[in-house]
């Protein structure tokens, strides 16, 4: 039987649709990217869009193939099965019964329920991806029940998959993938769990160590976390130089109405020591707008933090109140002055990038062939930086380029190889 795979979030959600990609496989099923007999949609909730996305998803298989059955997993399904019930699925399937989800259809698994209570949760394993950049998840779960963030909810409590089983499938991947990306739902939280207690540093140090590995990039780091051993990694040429921090806001007040246990000296401290041991590092970064008690004060600190920082992307994003949460079913006033809000942010956030970008006009850069465009290949530099090059190169190998032009869509343009 043919299986469509659907996936919307973050690089945890893509890692395991490519677990559940290989498993089907095991049990005789064959993938396609067409018209399907199983719709397997694996869904987000983190925001209000997140979960229109789901449902949009969910209705588009619907209408594709009426008579193919419809398994949904994922965050939304965890939370929201009532919601998901309602559109008419045939599998709803919760995080802890994910990995069976080729034995729940095949009609092999009567019992998904007792024998998930004995399941480890990095039954997850892959031996390639679905892209030249390969994810490869260390870490589910979170403790920071952030004011406004469901995801504990969901996910439950960090836990941190062993170092050795970590290091082996990266050893297995970097034969086939020039970067490996290490992702988690709170990433640098893995170790802390452990007896005795590890930090991320330890584990990105001995896969640094890996022969024949390409390059490592980190995915989210909560910024308090970072500890120095992690930041001094980054002078290792195989350690890409892009942090994505969620800063969330810039303004004290705010941060502890979120229950971030950082300050804005904090993200400010913890840049400048990345920047002093690599200095042309790309800081990304989230940031909400139209918080609960956010007034211009608040707001106005948040852009003066951002005009120190920098954020060679930002990811603006207006505040959306969530089951679970302080806030579920709060509503949003003020909408006028928080859509001013978000299109300064957003433009700042434009105005960052273009300047980040530009400061490498003339220089050489190192990029991932990812895909074919029109007689050129584009991909991603270590920096995080879209760029193409004219030419026939093999997808997955990793070019130097010399960048000579900044695009529309503000994609660097490569002049040679």
């Amino acid at each position: 039987m043919r299986v469509k795979f659907l996936t919307l979030g973050c690089k945890v959600n893509q890692y395991e649709t490519q677990g559940l990609k290989e498993k089907f496989l095991e049990f005789g099923f064959s993938e396609t990217k067409a018209k399907a007999d199983i719709y397997v949609i694996n869904t987000c909730t983190v925001t209000h869009r997140a979960d229109s996305k789901s449902r949009q998803l969910i209705r588009q298989a619907k209408k594709e193939n009426p008579k193919a059955k419809i398994a949904v997993c994922g965050c939304l399904a965890q939370l929201n099965k009532a919601e998901v019930e309602k559109i008419g699925v045939d599998y709803i399937v919760p995080q802890d019964q994910k990995i069976f989800l080729p034995e729940i259809i095949s009609g092999s698994l009567d019992q998904p329920e007792a024998k998930a209570k004995n399941q480890d949760i990095w039954s997850f394993k892959i031996t390639h991806f679905n892209n030249q950049r390969a994810f490869v998840k260390i870490q589910d779960g979170c403790d920071n029940f952030c004011s406004f963030c469901k995801i504990p909810y969901l996910r439950g409590p960090s836990r941190s998959r062993k170092a050795q089983e970590v290091i082996e499938e990266c050893k297995i991947i970097s034969q086939k993938h020039k970067e490996i990306v290490l992702c988690g739902v709170n990433l640098a939280l893995w170790g802390r769990d452990f007896e005795p207690a590890l930090s991320l540093s330890d584990l990105v140090a001995e896969i640094l160590a890996i022969p024949g590995l390409g390059r490592l990039r980190l995915s989210s780091l909560e910024p308090r976390f970072v500890d120095k051993s992690l930041i001094s990694l980054f002078a290792d040429k195989k350690l890409c130089p892009h942090v994505h921090f969620p800063f969330q806001y810039g303004d004290n007040r705010i941060l502890a109405a979120m229950n971030k246990k950082e300050t804005v000296k904090l993200y400010e401290d913890k840049v400048r020591q990345l920047r002093k041991v690599a200095s042309d590092i790309a800081i990304s970064c989230d940031i909400i707008v139209g918080f609960p008690g956010e007034d211009d004060s608040s707001f106005n600190n948040t852009v003066k933090f951002l005009k120190t920082v920098k954020p060679m992307r930002m990811h603006v994003f207006t505040f959306s109140p969530r089951e679970k949460t302080k806030f579920q079913g709060v509503k949003l006033t003020n909408q006028k002055e928080i859509k001013k809000r978000y299109e300064c942010l957003q433009k700042m956030a434009e105005d960052f990038s273009l300047e980040y970008k530009q400061s490498f006009l003339g220089k050489t850069l190192q990029m991932i062939a990812e895909e074919k465009d029109k007689g050129s290949v584009c991909g991603y530099t270590e920096n995080y930086l879209r760029a193409s090059i004219k030419g026939d190169f093999s997808l997955g190998q990793i070019i130097s380029v010399r960048i000579d032009k900044l695009k529309l869509d503000k994609t660097l343009v490569s002049l040679s190889a």
